[in-house]
């Protein structure tokens, strides 16, 4: 049993404690001697009731970060027994959530199930003769109208038996309090040793969020950015492979950028489907999913025959049933056994080939639209709300927003802010589709929230990657060099609020096309760079410089690289305005 089940199962002995303490009410009762007890009896039984609503609400606060619905936390409280206590990615995010305290957490959870055991036999009923006078009276009065003979009376031995029977359990009773009171004494510590654990654990966890640069150590940010960098890839090969449609080229989807710290990976997408203007009739237009594996989502693991006993799945209620395998594709997921070996039943993730266009122009799938996968990775897809749709203006471009004709204008902080999004989204996504030339600020969208009085969230932006047929073969070594130079641009452009072709050096300079363009650029930037030391500051400056000749794009560890170089400097920086905010 793993450490979240045993937590699940100490939910279900509060309940049994509580129920042997009325036992001993119904005893007291039937003795006559209840009104020696009621005092003990009744703060015995508070004290149960305040324990057991403390334990579940420590419960409620563990969980509820790491749950994403509020009735799902609701119900595992509630339910001791539910599946979902033995949930293996539930017990992940808890070993996240909790960090190096994990261990010293189970252990007291392990203590207190053992006291609370120990309580409840304390309060067990072990006198028969205790028992079967808590019984109805029916059966005896049954029991004398089939026998012939008279009841016989009770002994005077059985009689005298009886009474010191109850004799002995109300002393057993009143002289058991220090224990029992002992035993909830290690319950109120347990509890309060529980309570300290997760706020000390939670203080950490925030201090990582808004201190990360001294706070979190690079390897274990290289291991977040690895798996977004794996979940991402797969996302992307999983949403081409899903479209399985002649409109495909027409299908846009955009990932919002984000600047993880933490293991757990879900992505926010819009996918878009821009037809032209000759096709009018379209079944949908816009879709804002969130992407990853959800706990407690109605799509869910099932046992699948083996290739040669095939049997149809029932298709997820509400949703436009998907058709079976192709003949390729199940060559390609058949498991193939020697033939000493017997056939044996394969567990398979339910993900037949979706039509993922013909899904999104159903608006009654509820909660999950459905699942798609490629290799081993699988991602729910869950429809939300949260910006406008888009008119026929489209979307903001950063290269709009640093344009000298904009309106509007980024603070200092939101541009230092865009500028740590975008260094952690490269450490992220390069090498993936999402980045398949140089990141320019073109690239970067931003979309208006739904709430008109929220604005533009410039701490949200977005890039865009289409699906075309046939994807345009680019090397590794190209994007990785021309994404550094890019990005070393765009952080100039960003720690200056202006783009560079509006700036007096690159006028210099042809405009060029190509090769040419990039070249000058790069030479304009170089040139440009040496001021950012008085705008930014050191920290910004050592970044920037190192997008341009630092980076070694035959470097082994560019991810780290960029971490130690770009990241963590642009950390620096955001720190800088919390310092000077609390001051």
């Amino acid at each position: 049993m793993s450490g979240f089940e045993i937590a699940g199962a100490l939910l279900g002995a509060f309940p049994l404690i509580i129920s042997g303490l009325e036992h001993w009410r119904e005893v007291a009762k039937v003795g006559g001697f209840f009104w020696q007890v009621r005092k003990e009896y009744t703060k015995c039984r508070s004290d149960m009731q305040f324990h057991e609503i403390l334990y579940k609400r420590n419960l409620t606060e563990l969980l509820m970060p790491i749950v994403d619905d509020a009735d799902e936390v609701a119900y595992l409280v509630n339910n001791p027994g539910a599946e979902d206590w033995s949930s293996k990615a539930l017990q992940e995010r808890l070993e996240g959530r909790l960090q190096e305290s994990y261990d010293l957490y189970m252990v007291i959870i392990r203590e207190m199930n053992e006291t609370a055991e120990e309580l409840r036999k304390q309060l067990s009923l072990e006198k028969v003769n205790i028992q079967s006078r808590l019984g109805p009276p029916e059966p005896k009065r049954q029991r004398r109208s089939l026998s012939p003979q008279p009841p016989s009376k009770p002994s005077k031995l059985a009689s005298a038996k009886s009474k010191w029977d109850y004799e002995t359990f109300r002393i057993k009773f009143s002289f058991n309090e220090p224990v029992r009171n002992d035993l909830l004494d290690q319950l109120k510590e347990y509890n309060g040793r529980l309570k300290k654990l997760l706020s000390t654990s939670d203080k950490i966890s925030a201090l990582q969020v808004t201190t990360p640069a001294h706070v979190k150590q690079t390897s274990t940010l290289e291991a977040v950015f690895k798996k977004a960098w794996k979940k991402s890839d797969l996302l992307f090969k999983a949403l081409q492979k899903a479209w399985q449609c002649s409109c495909q080229q027409y299908h846009f989807a955009h990932l919002r950028l984000e600047h993880r710290t933490l293991p757990e990976i879900c992505f926010e997408v819009i996918l878009m489907f821009v037809a032209p203007s000759s096709q009018t009739n379209i079944s949908w237009s816009w879709r804002e999913l969130q992407c990853g594996q959800m706990i407690g989502c109605s799509f869910s693991q099932k046992l699948m025959k083996p290739p040669n006993a095939p049997q149809p799945s029932p298709s997820p209620p509400n949703c436009t049933p998907a058709p079976a395998l192709s003949p390729t594709l199940a060559k390609q997921k058949k498991v193939v056994f020697t033939t000493s070996l017997p056939i044996v039943p394969k567990i398979e993730l339910d993900i037949p080939i979706v039509k993922l266009c013909q899904l999104l122009s159903n608006d009654e799938c509820g909660k999950c639209v459905g699942i798609i996968g490629h290799d081993d990775e699988t991602y729910h897809l869950h429809p939300f709300n949260k910006r406008n749709r888009l008119n026929d203006s489209g979307p903001l471009t950063l290269d709009h927003i640093l344009s000298s004709n904009s309106k509007r204008k980024l603070t200092r902080r939101q541009r230092y802010s865009i500028a740590l999004l975008l260094a952690s989204s490269v450490a992220q996504l390069q090498f993936t589709p999402w980045f398949r030339t140089g990141l320019t600020k073109e690239d970067i969208l931003f979309f208006p929230c739904e709430d008109n009085d929220c604005g533009v969230p410039y701490h949200e932006p977005f890039i865009r990657q289409g699906f075309p047929r046939h994807h345009p073969a680019t090397s590794n070594s190209e994007a990785n060099d021309y994404n550094f130079y890019s990005l070393g641009i765009l952080l100039l452009e960003l720690c200056f609020g202006q783009r560079l072709e509006d700036h007096p050096i690159r006028k210099r300079h042809p405009a060029g096309a190509g090769e040419a363009k990039q070249a000058f650029d790069c030479v304009a930037a170089l040139k440009w760079s040496q001021s950012v030391s008085d705008e930014g500051g050191d920290d910004y400056a050592s970044a920037v410089k190192w997008c341009f000749m630092g980076a070694n794009s035959s470097n082994q560890s560019w991810r780290r690289e960029v971490i130690r170089n770009v990241i963590r400097p642009l950390e620096m920086c955001q720190e800088h305005f919390k310092t000077a905010t609390v001051s």
